[in-house]
Protein backbone atom coordinates (compact mmCIF):
# COMPACT_ATOMS: atom_id res chain seq x y z
CA UNK A 1 0.00 0.00 0.00
CA UNK A 2 2.92 2.41 0.73
CA UNK A 3 4.28 1.75 -2.76
CA UNK A 4 1.31 1.72 -4.36
CA UNK A 5 0.62 5.43 -2.37
CA UNK A 6 3.97 6.52 -3.22
CA UNK A 7 3.51 6.07 -6.74
CA UNK A 8 -0.31 7.05 -6.85
CA UNK A 9 1.42 10.79 -5.60
CA UNK A 10 3.98 10.94 -8.12
CA UNK A 11 1.62 9.99 -10.88
CA UNK A 12 -1.11 12.91 -9.50
CA UNK A 13 2.05 15.27 -9.22
CA UNK A 14 3.43 14.64 -12.86
CA UNK A 15 0.24 16.62 -14.12
CA UNK A 16 0.66 19.54 -11.53
CA UNK A 17 4.43 19.80 -12.91
CA UNK A 18 3.43 19.77 -16.39
CA UNK A 19 0.84 22.39 -16.13
CA UNK A 20 3.19 24.81 -13.63
CA UNK A 21 6.06 24.01 -16.90
CA UNK A 22 3.39 25.26 -18.99
CA UNK A 23 2.50 28.77 -17.17
CA UNK A 24 6.18 29.47 -16.92
CA UNK A 25 6.24 28.79 -20.68
CA UNK A 26 3.34 31.07 -21.12
CA UNK A 27 4.94 33.47 -19.10
CA UNK A 28 8.18 33.55 -20.83
CA UNK A 29 6.10 34.24 -23.87
CA UNK A 30 4.27 36.93 -22.86
CA UNK A 31 7.73 38.40 -21.66
CA UNK A 32 9.12 38.28 -25.53
CA UNK A 33 5.67 39.76 -26.93
CA UNK A 34 6.21 42.80 -23.99
CA UNK A 35 8.81 44.60 -26.67
CA UNK A 36 6.91 44.36 -29.44
CA UNK A 37 3.62 45.21 -27.86
CA UNK A 38 5.20 48.09 -26.72
CA UNK A 39 6.48 49.18 -29.64
CA UNK A 40 2.93 48.76 -31.31
CA UNK A 41 1.27 50.60 -28.70
CA UNK A 42 3.87 53.89 -29.33
CA UNK A 43 3.36 53.32 -33.25
CA UNK A 44 -0.06 52.79 -33.55
CA UNK A 45 -2.11 52.63 -30.15
CA UNK A 46 -1.10 56.28 -28.91
CA UNK A 47 -1.78 57.95 -33.05
CA UNK A 48 -5.33 56.00 -33.14
CA UNK A 49 -6.55 57.23 -29.70
CA UNK A 50 -5.38 60.93 -30.40
CA UNK A 51 -7.03 60.99 -34.09
CA UNK A 52 -9.96 59.32 -32.13
CA UNK A 53 -10.07 62.43 -29.57
CA UNK A 54 -9.30 64.88 -32.31
CA UNK A 55 -12.78 63.98 -34.16
CA UNK A 56 -14.46 65.05 -31.53
CA UNK A 57 -12.65 68.45 -31.06
CA UNK A 58 -12.06 71.90 -33.12
CA UNK A 59 -8.58 72.46 -34.09
CA UNK A 60 -7.30 74.89 -37.02
CA UNK A 61 -3.95 75.25 -37.04
CA UNK A 62 -4.61 78.93 -38.31
CA UNK A 63 -6.51 79.70 -34.93
CA UNK A 64 -3.23 79.15 -33.21
CA UNK A 65 -1.69 75.65 -31.49
CA UNK A 66 -3.62 76.21 -28.25
CA UNK A 67 -7.15 76.58 -30.15
CA UNK A 68 -8.24 72.85 -29.74
CA UNK A 69 -11.65 72.86 -27.71
CA UNK A 70 -13.88 70.05 -27.66
CA UNK A 71 -17.18 70.26 -30.00
CA UNK A 72 -18.83 66.85 -29.77
CA UNK A 73 -19.84 65.81 -33.38
CA UNK A 74 -19.63 68.94 -34.89
CA UNK A 75 -16.97 67.48 -37.14
CA UNK A 76 -19.04 65.09 -38.31
CA UNK A 77 -21.50 67.22 -39.12
CA UNK A 78 -19.43 68.95 -41.05
CA UNK A 79 -18.56 66.25 -42.96
CA UNK A 80 -22.32 65.72 -43.84
CA UNK A 81 -22.72 69.49 -45.09
CA UNK A 82 -19.91 69.45 -47.26
CA UNK A 83 -21.14 70.41 -50.68
CA UNK A 84 -18.75 68.25 -52.36
CA UNK A 85 -19.32 64.89 -50.24
CA UNK A 86 -21.52 62.84 -52.88
CA UNK A 87 -18.35 64.04 -55.29
CA UNK A 88 -15.67 62.55 -52.57
CA UNK A 89 -18.18 59.30 -52.18
CA UNK A 90 -18.66 58.78 -55.75
CA UNK A 91 -14.84 58.87 -56.75
CA UNK A 92 -14.35 56.30 -53.66
CA UNK A 93 -16.75 53.75 -54.84
CA UNK A 94 -15.25 54.00 -58.46
CA UNK A 95 -11.90 53.73 -57.02
CA UNK A 96 -12.68 50.93 -54.68
CA UNK A 97 -14.56 48.59 -57.08
CA UNK A 98 -12.05 49.33 -60.05
CA UNK A 99 -8.69 48.83 -57.88
CA UNK A 100 -10.02 45.96 -56.40
CA UNK A 101 -11.77 44.01 -59.46
CA UNK A 102 -9.61 44.79 -62.10
CA UNK A 103 -6.27 43.59 -60.47
CA UNK A 104 -7.93 40.58 -59.70
CA UNK A 105 -9.22 39.38 -62.76
CA UNK A 106 -6.08 40.24 -64.43
CA UNK A 107 -4.11 38.61 -62.19
CA UNK A 108 -6.82 35.59 -62.91
CA UNK A 109 -6.09 35.88 -66.74
CA UNK A 110 -2.04 35.76 -66.40
CA UNK A 111 -2.48 32.91 -64.12
CA UNK A 112 -4.47 31.26 -66.12
CA UNK A 113 -1.67 31.73 -69.43
CA UNK A 114 1.26 31.20 -67.21
CA UNK A 115 -0.29 27.67 -66.14
CA UNK A 116 -0.58 25.88 -68.87
CA UNK A 117 2.72 24.31 -70.60
CA UNK A 118 4.75 27.50 -72.28
CA UNK A 119 8.15 28.28 -73.82
CA UNK A 120 10.03 29.83 -70.94
CA UNK A 121 7.74 29.51 -68.79
CA UNK A 122 10.03 30.07 -65.72
CA UNK A 123 10.99 33.25 -67.68
CA UNK A 124 8.07 34.52 -67.59
CA UNK A 125 6.56 33.76 -64.26
CA UNK A 126 9.18 35.70 -62.84
CA UNK A 127 9.10 38.87 -65.29
CA UNK A 128 5.42 39.17 -64.21
CA UNK A 129 6.71 39.97 -60.68
CA UNK A 130 8.55 43.14 -61.71
CA UNK A 131 6.04 45.77 -61.01
CA UNK A 132 5.27 44.17 -57.08
CA UNK A 133 9.16 44.68 -56.59
CA UNK A 134 9.21 48.06 -57.51
CA UNK A 135 8.31 50.42 -54.57
CA UNK A 136 4.86 52.25 -54.93
CA UNK A 137 6.17 55.78 -55.07
CA UNK A 138 8.80 54.75 -57.80
CA UNK A 139 5.76 53.31 -59.62
CA UNK A 140 3.45 55.86 -59.11
CA UNK A 141 6.21 58.40 -60.66
CA UNK A 142 7.38 56.62 -63.35
CA UNK A 143 3.59 56.15 -64.91
CA UNK A 144 3.07 59.51 -63.99
CA UNK A 145 5.80 61.11 -66.32
CA UNK A 146 4.56 58.57 -69.09
CA UNK A 147 1.38 60.33 -68.96
CA UNK A 148 2.16 63.79 -68.61
CA UNK A 149 1.17 65.78 -71.58
CA UNK A 150 3.80 67.66 -72.59
CA UNK A 151 6.85 65.46 -72.23
CA UNK A 152 5.26 62.11 -71.55
CA UNK A 153 6.34 59.26 -73.78
CA UNK A 154 3.25 58.01 -74.32
CA UNK A 155 2.18 60.69 -76.09
CA UNK A 156 5.00 60.60 -78.26
CA UNK A 157 4.40 56.91 -79.18
CA UNK A 158 0.91 57.57 -79.24
CA UNK A 159 2.05 60.88 -82.55
CA UNK A 160 4.62 58.73 -83.82
CA UNK A 161 2.25 55.73 -84.50
CA UNK A 162 -0.53 58.63 -86.00
CA UNK A 163 -2.93 57.47 -83.66
CA UNK A 164 -3.85 60.64 -81.64
CA UNK A 165 -3.06 64.27 -83.55
CA UNK A 166 -2.67 66.18 -80.61
CA UNK A 167 -1.23 65.16 -76.99
CA UNK A 168 -4.07 64.03 -74.86
CA UNK A 169 -3.79 65.11 -71.16
CA UNK A 170 -4.33 61.53 -69.54
CA UNK A 171 -4.04 62.76 -65.79
CA UNK A 172 -6.30 65.88 -66.20
CA UNK A 173 -8.80 65.02 -69.11
CA UNK A 174 -11.76 63.81 -67.51
CA UNK A 175 -12.43 60.97 -70.13
CA UNK A 176 -9.40 59.26 -69.55
CA UNK A 177 -8.59 60.35 -65.85
CA UNK A 178 -10.33 56.74 -64.33
CA UNK A 179 -8.72 54.26 -67.00
CA UNK A 180 -5.09 56.32 -66.71
CA UNK A 181 -5.39 55.30 -62.78
CA UNK A 182 -6.92 51.91 -63.57
CA UNK A 183 -4.34 50.86 -65.78
CA UNK A 184 -1.43 52.02 -62.82
CA UNK A 185 -3.35 50.01 -60.82
CA UNK A 186 -3.23 46.88 -62.59
CA UNK A 187 0.15 47.33 -62.89
CA UNK A 188 0.68 47.41 -59.25
CA UNK A 189 -1.11 44.97 -57.84
CA UNK A 190 -2.04 41.93 -60.08
CA UNK A 191 1.27 40.33 -59.64
CA UNK A 192 0.43 39.57 -55.81
CA UNK A 193 -3.04 38.45 -56.86
CA UNK A 194 -1.15 36.51 -59.88
CA UNK A 195 1.02 34.51 -57.21
CA UNK A 196 -2.38 33.64 -54.79
CA UNK A 197 -4.34 32.38 -58.15
CA UNK A 198 -1.61 30.54 -59.67
CA UNK A 199 -0.51 28.58 -56.14
CA UNK A 200 -4.57 27.76 -56.22
CA UNK A 201 -4.83 26.80 -59.99
CA UNK A 202 -1.55 24.67 -58.50
CA UNK A 203 -3.85 22.89 -55.84
CA UNK A 204 -6.90 21.78 -57.76
CA UNK A 205 -6.34 18.06 -59.06
CA UNK A 206 -5.24 17.52 -62.03
CA UNK A 207 -8.00 14.34 -62.32
CA UNK A 208 -10.90 16.56 -62.35
CA UNK A 209 -9.79 18.15 -65.56
CA UNK A 210 -8.94 14.53 -66.86
CA UNK A 211 -12.59 13.34 -65.90
CA UNK A 212 -14.21 16.29 -67.64
CA UNK A 213 -12.23 15.62 -70.74
CA UNK A 214 -13.88 11.85 -70.73
CA UNK A 215 -17.53 13.25 -70.44
CA UNK A 216 -16.91 16.13 -73.26
CA UNK A 217 -16.39 19.27 -71.53
CA UNK A 218 -14.41 22.23 -73.62
CA UNK A 219 -12.54 24.94 -72.18
CA UNK A 220 -15.38 27.17 -70.80
CA UNK A 221 -16.99 24.42 -69.13
CA UNK A 222 -13.89 23.08 -67.33
CA UNK A 223 -13.30 26.53 -65.72
CA UNK A 224 -16.68 27.25 -65.09
CA UNK A 225 -17.00 23.65 -63.25
CA UNK A 226 -13.82 22.81 -62.18
CA UNK A 227 -10.97 25.78 -61.72
CA UNK A 228 -13.62 28.38 -60.57
CA UNK A 229 -14.73 26.40 -57.62
CA UNK A 230 -11.14 25.22 -56.83
CA UNK A 231 -9.92 28.48 -56.53
CA UNK A 232 -12.95 30.78 -55.42
CA UNK A 233 -12.34 30.53 -51.29
CA UNK A 234 -9.02 32.38 -52.41
CA UNK A 235 -10.66 34.47 -55.05
CA UNK A 236 -13.26 35.41 -52.42
CA UNK A 237 -10.14 36.17 -49.95
CA UNK A 238 -8.30 38.68 -52.53
CA UNK A 239 -11.20 40.60 -53.03
CA UNK A 240 -11.74 41.52 -49.83
CA UNK A 241 -8.31 42.54 -49.08
CA UNK A 242 -8.28 44.18 -52.18
CA UNK A 243 -11.30 46.54 -50.82
CA UNK A 244 -9.40 46.79 -47.46
CA UNK A 245 -6.08 47.85 -49.30
CA UNK A 246 -8.11 49.99 -52.07
CA UNK A 247 -9.90 52.07 -49.37
CA UNK A 248 -7.09 53.25 -46.96
CA UNK A 249 -4.74 53.67 -50.43
CA UNK A 250 -3.45 57.32 -50.08
CA UNK A 251 0.02 57.24 -52.21
CA UNK A 252 -1.10 56.16 -55.97
CA UNK A 253 -3.65 59.06 -56.21
CA UNK A 254 -1.85 61.53 -54.82
CA UNK A 255 1.04 60.81 -56.38
CA UNK A 256 -0.40 60.84 -60.09
CA UNK A 257 -3.22 63.28 -59.77
CA UNK A 258 -3.16 64.61 -55.85
CA UNK A 259 -6.85 64.21 -56.29
CA UNK A 260 -7.21 66.82 -59.57
CA UNK A 261 -8.17 68.22 -61.77
CA UNK A 262 -10.26 70.09 -59.34
CA UNK A 263 -11.07 67.13 -56.80
CA UNK A 264 -12.40 64.94 -59.85
CA UNK A 265 -9.94 62.01 -58.46
CA UNK A 266 -9.98 63.08 -54.85
CA UNK A 267 -10.60 59.84 -52.60
CA UNK A 268 -11.23 59.65 -48.85
CA UNK A 269 -7.70 58.95 -47.96
CA UNK A 270 -6.29 62.08 -49.96
CA UNK A 271 -8.91 63.81 -48.32
CA UNK A 272 -7.64 63.22 -45.35
CA UNK A 273 -4.16 64.70 -45.93
CA UNK A 274 -5.79 67.88 -48.02
CA UNK A 275 -8.04 68.44 -44.86
CA UNK A 276 -5.32 68.21 -42.16
CA UNK A 277 -2.14 69.80 -43.89
CA UNK A 278 -3.52 72.01 -46.43
CA UNK A 279 -6.55 73.44 -44.75
CA UNK A 280 -5.06 72.74 -41.34
CA UNK A 281 -8.44 71.69 -39.91
CA UNK A 282 -7.02 68.79 -37.98
CA UNK A 283 -10.15 67.98 -36.11
CA UNK A 284 -12.35 67.20 -39.53
CA UNK A 285 -9.22 65.82 -41.09
CA UNK A 286 -9.14 63.40 -38.50
CA UNK A 287 -12.99 62.54 -38.02
CA UNK A 288 -12.52 61.89 -42.02
CA UNK A 289 -9.85 59.06 -41.03
CA UNK A 290 -12.31 57.90 -38.46
CA UNK A 291 -14.97 57.08 -40.85
CA UNK A 292 -12.69 55.54 -43.04
CA UNK A 293 -11.24 53.43 -40.50
CA UNK A 294 -14.93 52.32 -39.36
CA UNK A 295 -15.42 51.40 -42.80
CA UNK A 296 -12.28 49.30 -43.19
CA UNK A 297 -12.57 47.61 -39.78
CA UNK A 298 -15.77 45.69 -41.18
CA UNK A 299 -14.01 44.50 -44.39
CA UNK A 300 -11.14 43.83 -42.27
CA UNK A 301 -13.35 41.81 -39.61
CA UNK A 302 -14.98 40.18 -43.12
CA UNK A 303 -11.35 39.02 -44.28
CA UNK A 304 -10.85 37.48 -40.84
CA UNK A 305 -13.93 35.34 -40.76
CA UNK A 306 -13.37 34.36 -44.30
CA UNK A 307 -9.69 33.08 -43.63
CA UNK A 308 -10.65 31.46 -40.38
CA UNK A 309 -13.24 29.18 -42.32
CA UNK A 310 -10.89 28.90 -45.08
CA UNK A 311 -7.93 26.93 -42.53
Amino acid sequence: MKVSLGSNKRILGLPQLRLNKTRSEYLQGYLLLLPSFLFLTLVIGYPLLRSLQLSFNRFKLTEGIDSERFCGLCNYIDILKDPFLMTYLKNQIIWVVGATVLPVLFGLAIALLLNRPLRLRWFWRSVVLVPWIMPIATSSLTWRWIYDRQWGILNYVLNSLGIIQSNVGFLTDRAWLWPSIFLVAIWMWFPYNYVSLMAALQAVPQELYEAGKIDGTNAWSSFWYITLPGILPILNLLLILGLIWSMNDFTLIYLLTEGGPGIDSTTMAPLVYKTSFRFFNLGKGAAIGVVLMAFSMVFATLYLTRSREEQ
